[in-house]
């Protein structure tokens, strides 16, 4: 029997004593539109506390329906309205009407009307084209409603206007499929859903490459080939079908899970969408690993071949430099006195064979007469002996790629169609006239390293192998400035084609509301330039007398440092000792404690739920989720549980999903937010602080994305695990190549994140840090505070918005001026980067790479920078000056350093700190099975906080209060990884009260 504060617990009524009433009711905006939509509170709750904060009209709570419990209604004015009169009493419908318009007016809202419906369609028949997942469509039309001060409808209202909306979607592609698909299309569509033997050949499309070696390059060839006629056919019907790039990835991800047999049992006009989004994503992307492999090889070779002329050269020196000596007392028996003018020629030889023998002096003597050997020929010398390498491994790479170039004129695209002219003619470079050279590809100083001459030094012939060599380097180095690009690929495309077009940018400035979009780009740099200068003229005055003493400035050095303010022990100590004191519980049973609270399982829907033959139970799923993130596996959870193999392996395939354990992390997110403890760990209630940090696991089988790193893997390889955290709640996570910079995806991972949680600033480490991260997401209205570890390191990167602050009084003067006439002549194509990020049409990442890949020259490119150090110096001096904000964000950054330590933990179960999986797809779920298992205990432990604190809240013991609110829910010493997991028979379910009778703070 649940308790008033539990049974409220699970409505999700905030905690309004620590949240701050007042606060919480003059919400506006986005913030608003966050506390409207957690999940589980009813209307008659927040009626309830609002008429009680208000003190409106009315001196009697009532109720109309039986939804919430008299009690629960008593406990909750009791609670926080004491000594409020309460009266229950049956109300008529105009009552109700009343009460309901007198809170709106309060508010400033108008209530919902059946005149809001068309609007409302209207704006979902849009976002349904934007993505297709009805969770997004979900919260865009609550902020919808938000932006427009109209109370939502009731759910069944929503439900049944998003359901239309996707519903009208669907037919609408299918009408646009059945028209637009070919009778040659379709044949190949069906081809691939055709069993040959036992594998269709979709599922040989599937398969991942687990290296760049050449036969796997080579099957990724074949792949290529195979779908480039669905390609071109999807490269011509997708933009008619009017859907964004993040539906096209939606589409062709359900190709991943659905059955060779699920996809013909499927109308046509369904399945050729999935596979045509499917073929046009799995074609670039192989497209992207040719390209990869490609820089891979040519990265080694230029390595090795570097290395062999250093070692060649490294030997020639010394072996002129010890024959050095001995050839010197050879040429000083000419001028030796004791050798008389008569000696015969053959006793004087006798002599020098003695200091040198004859072999020897003569090749000291040829090498002697000869010009030194450079470097650089012993460079080109030793990618001779490379030819064949680089003739096996990126030959046909190159040549299977097709690349366009700005200008079209480009000399270099030129010498690659040429190249695959010769090859194809099964000839060699070398035996082509000298005209057939394109010109302007061999600079002067080359010349005489890629030509073949004469006697009389006039040029014969190429070298092939050089020049072949020499134009995959330029091809290399063009690809990353932008001159080159693959425009068949994801990542390699030029600049301005992943840029939407005029009309999608007047969708997305309606759609995405940002104050950059909608404000004139004067007003807005003028009002941030003034916050600049006067936050220099304000640190200015405090620093020279000394006021800031968390700061060490010394003058003659000019170096700036922080003070560490000591640790707090206690808090670890604290923490230990309050864990230590509970009974230790199993995994199975907490999965079990907290999804009876959450229902976190039932997101973990079948992939085709008309078409299952049975629904998994919940036990089957909380041991397939655990197999994968401890690492056992599933034929070794079977071996240690109650659960048979071919049960878990089918519970596998057709619910354990990145989607649905997204929705599922997404649920106990959602429910924790809702405990009375989640408040408590905001340490400022102004300001909702991320985190966002990168992991490193190994790859227990080699992945294309799953990449060395000696540091950290040792002689294998691994991958990053990227979170963002808030709360102590990981919110999203994603998996990025060890070689990937983890700043480029600090706004992709909080865009993506689709939970209740919302944080407003962003911390993270010098690894979060680049050009642009400042600008991006101050555009999209989130405040990016990274933790500086290196004060003095910052001090070139302060610059100042006018002259005047650049005063020689200053004692830490700006190492230059913001260009605020750049930023304002750009503004139309930052808006247009501005619309890509947010119809999702390209991912930060990208953006990044392109933008840094553009020459310093482009406006773009310096517009983004600069208004990048403007911002980043607002938050410099802010951190400068602030020792709370410098405590905050450290606390911030902290906490996602104890989540990973969970993280690691729960990885090492299995016996090494690595995510299984035999593709990156199958690495990408283990890791969400990780968060998912990190997210079940600190649920968990944040049950068991929230209880102790209702209990201490009912004594008023403050003191108590105060030392929970250092209580960190990332613990896991009271849980046992380890062992025989029972999931169904003999369980012992977890008693709350039983659990905490003892247990005091």
């Amino acid at each position: 029997m649940l308790s008033p504060a539990e049974r409220l617990a699970l409505y999700g009524v905030p905690d309004f004593d620590a949240f701050q009433r007042a606060e919480y009711f003059a919400l506006t905006g986005p913030e608003r539109a966050v506390a409207e939509r957690r999940k589980g509170p009813t209307a008659q709750l927040h009626c309830i506390l609002q008429i009680g904060y208000f003190k409106a009209k009315h001196a009697f709570f009532s109720l109309s329906a039986p939804t919430v419990p008299a009690e629960d209604v008593a406990f909750l004015v009791e609670r926080y309205f004491p000594g409020n009169p309460v009266t229950f009493r049956p109300v008529s419908a105009y009552e109700q009407h009343a009460q309901r318009t007198e809170i709106a007016r309060l508010f400033r809202y108008r209530l919902w009307s059946a005149t809001d419906q068309a609007a409302l369609a209207e704006a979902a028949a849009s976002l349904a084209r934007r993505d297709v997942t009805p969770v997004f469509v979900l919260i865009e039309l609550l902020a919808f409603l938000t932006a427009r001060k109209i109370v939502r409808p009731g759910y069944t209202t929503l439900q049944s206007i998003i359901g239309d909306a996707l519903a009208a979607e669907r037919q609408r592609l299918a009408q646009l499929i059945e028209v637009g698909v070919d009778a040659t299309t379709h044949a190949a569509l069906r081809n691939l859903l055709a069993r040959d033997d036992t594998v269709s050949e979709l599922a040989v499309l599937k398969q991942d490459a687990k290296n760049f070696r050449y036969r796997m390059m080579t099957a990724e060839r074949r792949k290529r080939e195979t779908l480039a006629p669905m390609h071109h056919a999807a490269k011509n019907l997708l933009p008619q079908l009017g859907i964004s790039q993040q539906n096209i990835e939606y589409y062709a991800g359900l190709v991943h899970y659905y059955t060779v047999y699920d996809l013909r049992r499927m109308r046509p006009a369904q399945s050729h969408l999935y596979l045509l989004c499917y073929a046009w994503q799995r074609y670039r992307q192989l497209s992207d690993n040719l390209i990869e492999a490609f820089e891979h090889h040519l990265r080694q070779i230029q390595q090795q071949t570097k290395e062999a002329a250093e070692t060649a050269f490294v030997q020639a020196q010394a072996k002129r430099q010890q024959d050095a000596p001995r050839v010197g007392r050879v040429l000083l028996l000419y001028v030796d006195e004791a050798v008389a003018d008569g000696t015969s020629f053959g006793a004087v030889r006798s002599q020098a064979f003695a200091i040198l023998p004859r072999d020897a002096l003569l090749t000291a003597g040829q090498r002697l007469c000869e010009r030194p050997i450079s470097q650089l020929e012993l460079r080109w010398q030793a990618i001779d002996r490379a030819a064949a390498r680089f003739k096996q491994n990126l030959r046909p790479l190159v040549m299977a790629l097709e690349f366009s170039a700005d200008p079209a004129t480009s000399p270099w695209q030129v010498a690659l169609r040429w190249m695959r002219d010769v090859f194809a003619r099964e000839q060699r470079l070398s035996q082509r006239p000298v005209t057939e050279i394109p010109p302007d590809t061999i600079p002067k100083a080359l010349r005489q390293h890629l030509w073949q001459f004469d006697a009389a030094g006039n040029p014969t012939g190429l070298r092939g192998d050089r020049y072949e060599l020499w134009i995959y380097r330029q091809t290399s180095k063009r690809l990353a400035s932008g001159e080159l690009a693959v425009d068949d690929s994801l990542r390699h495309r030029r600049f301005s084609d992943e840029l939407v077009k005029a009309d999608r940018e007047a969708e997305a400035r309606k759609n995405l509301d940002l104050p950059w979009l909608d404000q004139p780009v004067e007003a807005t740099l003028e009002r941030l330039c003034v916050d600049l200068d006067r936050r220099w003229q304000v640190f200015g005055r405090e620093l020279r007398p000394g006021k800031l003493k968390h700061l060490d400035y010394d003058p003659q050095r000019h170096t700036l440092s922080l003070r560490k303010p000591k640790a707090d022990r206690d808090e670890v100590a604290l923490q230990d000792a309050f864990y230590g004191k509970l009974a230790a519980q199993g995994i199975a049973d907490i999965f079990h404690f907290v999804n009876a609270r959450s229902g976190f399982l039932s997101a973990l829907t079948p992939l085709q739920p008309r078409y299952a033959k049975k629904i998994a139970d919940d036990d089957s799923l909380m041991a397939v989720i655990v197999a994968r993130g401890i690492g056992y596996g599933n034929f070794r959870m079977a071996e240690t549980c109650d659960i048979a193999y071919h049960v878990l392996e089918e519970t596998d395939r057709q619910h354990i999903r990145l989607a649905s354990l997204r929705e599922a992390c997404d649920r106990i997110s959602n429910f924790i937010a809702g405990l009375a403890i989640f408040p408590l760990y905001t340490f400022d209630p102004g300001l909702l602080y991320g985190s966002v940090d990168g992991q490193k696991f190994a790859a227990a089988e080699p992945t294309i994305k799953a990449r060395y790193s000696r540091k950290y893997f040792g002689k294998g390889k691994g991958v990053v695990a990227y979170t963002l955290l808030a709360n102590h709640v990981p919110l999203e996570t994603e998996l990025i190549g060890a070689n990937e910079h983890e700043s480029h995806y600090v706004f992709d991972i909080c865009y993506h994140n689709t939970t209740d949680i919302l944080p407003a600033a962003i911390t993270g480490d010098m690894h979060s840090v680049n050009k642009a991260n400042f600008a991006i997401l101050h555009w999209f209205g989130l405040k990016f505070a990274p933790r500086f570890t290196n004060l003095q390191a910052q001090l070139p990167h302060l610059y100042c918005a006018s002259g005047h602050a650049r005063d020689a009084s200053q004692l830490l003067p700006p190492a230059g001026q913001i260009d605020r006439g750049i930023i304002a002549a750009e503004k139309a194509n930052i808006d247009r980067i501005i619309a890509t990020l947010g119809l999702k049409e390209m991912s930060q990442s990208t953006l990044v790479r392109k933008l840094c890949a553009l020459p310093q020259h482009n406006p773009t490119r310096k517009a983004v920078f600069e208004f990048d150090k403007l911002m980043r110096n607002i938050y410099t001096l802010d951190y400068l000056r602030d020792p709370q904000l410098q405590r905050d964000v450290h606390r911030s950054q902290n906490r996602i350093e104890s989540y990973h330590h969970l993280r690691a933990a729960i990885a090492q179960v299995g016996g090494k700190k690595a995510l299984i999986g035999s593709t990156d797809l199958d690495v990408a779920i283990t890791n969400q099975c990780g968060r998912l298992i990190a997210a079940v205990i600190i649920a968990y432990n944040s049950i068991l906080l929230s209880a102790l604190l209702e209990r201490y809240q009912a004594a008023g013991d403050q003191k108590a209060i105060t030392v929970l609110r250092k209580m960190s829910p990332v613990a896991w010493q009271h849980v046992h990884f380890l062992g025989r997991y029972l999931f169904r028979g003999n369980r012992q379910p977890i008693d709350l009260t039983a659990l905490l009778a003892n247990v005091t703070l």
